[in-house]
Order: C-alpha cells, then structure tokens, then sequence
C-alpha cells in the first residue's frame, strides 16, 4: 500500500498502510457501531486480512498469541467505551506476558463528545494507561499516522509490551495529503548487551559455586536463547528450572539438567541437590508469589545474580547481590566465552552432573508414582492424558495452554523438547484467553501442528472463540481438560471435608447442567467427541489430528488437589 504515500487519502487508508509497513498480515477485530470506515477500507484491499471475533477478550487475545509467534507486534482494533472494558483483562495478559500487541478503538465522533453519549466514557486513556506501555487519544487526523508508527516502535522496544491508540471515528474518514512517517525510522534493535564486567563478576561467583542453580524465565524463550542456556547449563552443571508462572518455556523438559518445581507452592529446594548457594536468575522476574507463603522461596543466604532487559525487576522482590541489565541470549552468548577463562577446568561440574543424575532419577521414580495412581481409572488420570499427548503430537508441536490446575501435571508429563514450544497466560491469569491466543498463533504458524489445552472453567469464559474458529476453518486441535470444578478455587477452601464439600458446591463445582463441550462444538459445525473412558484417549486424539479443520476434544479428568 505503500505506492499511494504522498497522495490524497483517508486516514483509514494510511493507518492500514502504517500497519503494512510494519509487518502486519491480520487485523483481529470487533468493529461495534464505530468502525464501519474501518472495516470498509479493509475490505478495499488485499494486503491485510480481518479476522472477526464476537468478543473483546478474543480479539485481544488472538492478537497475543499471533505476537508470540512472529515475535513482532500484532494489531487489535474495537470499538468505543464498551468494546475497551470488555478487552482490558486480556490487555493485562499481554502486558504481564510481554506481548507487543497495538491495540486501537474507534472512539465517539469529535463532534460529539461532552454530549453524554452512551459510548463515551471519561478517559479511555486513564482506562488502559496501567495495562499498556503506553496509552494515547489522537485529536487530529494528519497525526494519526505518526502515533502509529510510535505505537508500533513502543510495542517493540525492549522490554516488549501492549499499547493502545483511541482513534475519534469521525477522523478515520477525513482525508490527509501527506506522506507516512517510513516504518524503517521506527524500528528498533531488540538486543540489550550485558556490561562485561559485570558478567565476568557474575561468572567467579558462578565458578566458587557449590550448588549453582539456574531459574530460566520466559525471557530466555523470546530472545531465542534456548540453545545457548542448554550449552551454558551443561557447561557450568547446574540444574535448571523456569522461573514460576511462566509464560514461555525456555528450557526443554527432556533434558537431564531439567526440574520441574510446583507453580503454587515453588521451592528451589530440589531433590538430592537440595537448596542453592548461588541462583542465576535470568530473562526472569525471578518470583511472582502465587499467595503467601510461611517460608519463602529463596533463603537469605542464597546468593543471586539477576539478568534481565527490565530494570525495574532486577532486586524487586529479593535482594540481588550482582544485577545485570540485558536480554538473555546475549549475555548467555557472553557467559560461554567468559566462565571458562574465570573457572579453569571443569571446576567441579563433573561431580555436580553425578548429582544431578541421582536427582533426576529419584525425581522421574516419584513422578511415576504419583502418574500411575489410578492409571486405568475413571474420571481419566491427568497424567495418562498428557502422556498420551506426548506420544502422538509432532515433535514440532505449539502448546498453547490454559488448563490451570492441570498445568504442572502437563509439563510433568510431556516431554518439551528442542522444537517444541509452550505458551500460557500464567503471568496474569485473566481467563477466557487461551482459545482466541491458539487461534492467533495458528494463523501465525499454519504449517505446525497448533493445540489449545484448556480447562473447562477457563473455556467459559472464552467460548465466542469457537464462533471465530468455525467461521475461519482454523485447523486447531483444542483439547479440554474437563475436571468440572474451578480447581483453583476449590483448593483454595480450608477446613473440615463437610465445609469443603458445601463451600464447593456453592462456589467452584461446575456440575448440573454438566458442560458437555464436545456439544457444544458440534453447534458450531466443529469436530467434537468427549472422553470419559480412559482406553479412548488416543482415538479421540488421533481422530481430532486427522480433520481438515479445527477439532475439539473433551476429557474428563479426575480433580487434582493441591497434593497432587
């Protein structure tokens, strides 16, 4: 669209141009009563696509899991006041997971503001300003364009995030004679480089280390840098964990340096290796407390080095004793040149990869024990479908997950390798987000075999994304685990079985009507089939695997308990 840059146009025209230029292929939207300039530009050309969704949080949220997949910004558009509210609380899980979603509304026309219309509002800048990087109204037309291009550059920058842009309806159609502010002037190199004394500083506490341990964060994931903190960590012969609630996995769950600690109740404290004296905390927000915890996760005497592209995390929660600014596939590309030249040899790590293979095997003897309680039993074991899972889905596989109380069992039990990756929304937890993210990253991704996992609680609140799925044909596969309960609430009840069982039944128990999801695929035309028998996992699965368009099955699992 860029060949009418200097002619007369609308300024609905040179945003869509503004958007091309920046690498944009979708627009995922809800017009409302506002947008019909919008919309009718759009359907004028051919370079974007609009993908319709029937809800707010979905529109926001396939934006999102389109971001996380090209790593660059995606373009969300609603409408007004209304349409605003309703995007919010997916809004808070890109901006809490650091996705560079460009969110704009058509706002009320200019010319009638102040008259009390009923899509008004106060401020819809005031609305969003705490779940964006940067939130604005334009006021006049000719400078749309610009505050595009920022907002695209913003979203960008490290560290990455949402923004938003009210746009006044009635600006959308007024036409501006001017050129578009070139994309290229607003880009920005994502990489943060470490400073390299500090670095080498980090490397001789790393090197005088008993019990190093490394907390890999999401940040890891979206640098790229998976494969330089698998060298790295083989290298030092330090365990490695994600940091809780992540949102991006970062280091394969197969590798024998790999734990899994609980996302609910963390503790570094590993099996056989037990509490760190040295943690290297890196692309992480090192702690995000679930609720409160007696003891907490890192023991005053653990030392800690922090690497991280956002300043204002580095020592946030806990005191750092060496605090690096910068993303994390460059500095781990620094620390593999300078730990050798500081450690001199092997420096222990021979010792320390014994240890951890004694870990590895007493923590594997206990997964399988905990994984083969009930194993042929109904309601179906989690495990046993996570398992199934692992054995039949491609090695290339995306994982799109919002299954809460199901999340630490699925990580337990499937094998991430190299090639396969993992999302979720864990870091802000608004629910109804994991649909619309699968279908977002399976436009992003068609050639790869894309699965929204997702409980039954949070697919409640995201059901207008199966409209959005039918209507596009989106070949996805969306597994529901379907414990029939708000699990995460329900854990979260205290005393006596008797007060437990009625509290349940007020508050968490998702029974009579039963939700049958598996029907309601079917209404939309979408491949649907429930599981309730163990031995009828694979064929559902495999069934699901074999349609041309999107499919859905549903489980029912048995309810996991905070023990589990």
């Amino acid at each position: 669209m860029a060949e009418n840059s200097g002619k007369q146009k609308t300024v609905a025209q040179a945003y869509l141009e503004v958007a091309v230029d920046h690498g944009v292929d979708y627009v995922f939207g809800l017009p409302g009563t506002s947008g019909q300039e919008f919309i009718g530009t759009i359907a004028d050309q051919e370079k974007v696509r609009f993908v319709l969704a029937l809800h707010e949080t979905c529109v926001v949220s396939m934006a999102d899991g389109h971001a996380r997949v090209t790593g660059r910004p995606s373009l969300a558009q609603v409408s007004t006041l209304p349409g605003s509210v309703n995007a919010v609380g997916a809004l808070y899980d890109a901006y809490r997971d650091r996705s560079p979603v460009v969110l704009t509304s058509t706002h009320v026309d200019t010319r009638i503001v102040g008259r009390d219309s009923h899509t008004e509002g106060k401020d819809l800048v005031e609305l969003t300003k705490q779940f964006t990087k940067w939130s604005a109204e334009v006021h006049r037309s000719d400078r749309i364009p610009e505050f595009l291009n920022r907002a695209f550059k913003v979203a960008a920058t490290p560290p990455t995030g949402p923004v938003y842009l009210s746009l006044p309806s009635n600006l959308l159609g007024e036409n501006i004679d001017q050129q578009n502010p070139a994309a290229e002037r607003s880009r920005v190199t994502p990489r943060i480089a470490a400073d390299p004394e500090a670095l080498e500083e980090a490397a001789k506490m790393l090197a005088k280390a008993k019990r190093p341990l490394i907390v890999a964060g999401s940040g890891i994931a979206k640098s790229g840098g998976t494969g330089e903190l698998i060298k790295f960590a083989e290298v030092l012969g330090a365990p490695v964990v994600m940091e809780p609630r992540y949102s991006f996995l970062s280091f394969p769950t197969d590798h024998p340096q790999s734990f899994q600690i609980a996302e609910r109740n963390p503790s570094f404290n590993l099996p056989v290796w037990g509490d760190p004296d040295v943690i290297l905390a890196i692309g992480c927000r090192l702690i995000r407390e679930y609720r409160y915890l007696p003891e907490p996760v890192m023991k005053p005497e653990t030392r800690c080095i922090h690497i991280e592209e956002d300043p204002w995390e580095i020592g946030k929660v806990f005191p750092v004793d060496i605090g690096i600014i910068a993303d994390g596939k460059s500095a781990l590309r620094c620390l593999l040149e300078v730990y050798p030249k500081v450690a001199g040899g092997t420096n222990g790590r021979d010792e320390r990869l014994e240890t951890i293979r004694k870990a590895q095997e007493q923590a594997k003897a206990d997964l399988e024990a905990r994984g083969n309680q009930g194993w042929d039993g109904t309601p179906i074991n989690t495990a046993r479908l996570a398992r199934t899972m692992d054995r039949l889905l491609e090695k290339d596989t995306l994982i799109v997950n919002e299954s809460p109380t199901s999340k630490d069992i699925l990580i337990a039990n499937f094998n991430f390798s190299s090639g396969r990756d993992y999302f979720s929304n864990s870091s802000g937890g608004y629910l109804g987000w994991g649909l619309g993210a699968a279908i977002g990253a399976k436009l992003a991704a068609p050639k790869r075999r894309v699965v929204a996992c997702l409980g039954d609680g949070s697919s409640m609140f995201g059901l207008q994304g199966l409209w959005t799925l039918a209507k596009y044909r989106v070949p996805l596969v969306v597994i529901v685990f379907n414990n029939r309960a708000y699990m995460a609430v329900k854990n979260q009840f205290r005393g006596s079985e008797e007060r437990i069982r009625l509290a349940a039944e007020m508050g968490a128990e998702l029974v009579g009507p039963e939700l049958n999801f598996a029907r309601l695929a079917d209404t939309f035309g979408i491949f649907g089939q429930r599981v309730e028998q163990p031995d009828a996992i694979e064929s559902a699965i495999k069934r699901a695997m074999e349609q041309n368009g999107p499919a859905l099955v549903d489980v029912v699992i048995g309810q996991n308990t905070r023990k589990d």
